[in-house]
């Protein structure tokens, strides 16, 4: 399947994906060829198959990376009412979770759009003793350029998606 007629689709999932979850799976290899998946909240996503993240806590990922910058990021819509209406009507309305394979750029600064759409999205939490532990730091992203997908499927439930 193509990734680029797919976009807005995929880019409904991981909406769905975040508002459920709060983070996406991004999967690395270390240097024995051993998967390592770390959880990422604050990853964002443009309309030209690329995103970035902001990349702060994962000590495994920055070391993946010397050796090898694919990445496969993976979101689910776990949300309870959606699983419960999909499994009422024997169907998915929308793609239940996907993976996006693609490579990771060097860490870079983020730029004042980026760091506002962080605020943006974390100002709900300012008062919160842990906001500040967490979150006063981010100011370094990396670039994500997507080159393919996989969406998840389930036999029957999924027929009429991904055409």
């Amino acid at each position: 399947m193509d990734i680029s007629k797919n976009w807005n689709e995929i880019l409904n999932v991981l909406s769905s994906g975040k508002k459920s979850n709060r983070f996406f799976s991004i999967a690395t290899v270390d240097q024995n060829g051993n998967p390592h998946v770390t959880p990422i909240g604050h990853v964002y996503f443009r309309d030209d198959m690329t995103g970035y993240y902001f990349d702060a806590f994962s000590k495994a990922m920055p070391k993946n990376f010397e050796a090898n910058n694919r990445i496969c990021l993976m979101a689910v819509n776990s949300s309870t009412l959606f699983w419960l209406k999909s499994l009422f009507k024997g169907k998915f309305g929308s793609a239940p979770a996907v993976r996006l394979f693609g490579e990771v750029g060097e860490v870079r600064d983020a730029t004042e759009e980026e760091i506002d759409k962080l605020k943006k999205s974390i100002s709900i939490t300012s008062n919160l003793k842990g906001h500040k532990l967490l979150w006063s730091d981010l100011t370094r992203v990396r670039d994500m350029k997507f080159t393919d997908f996989s969406p998840a499927t389930y036999p029957v439930m999924c027929e009429s998606l991904w055409q």
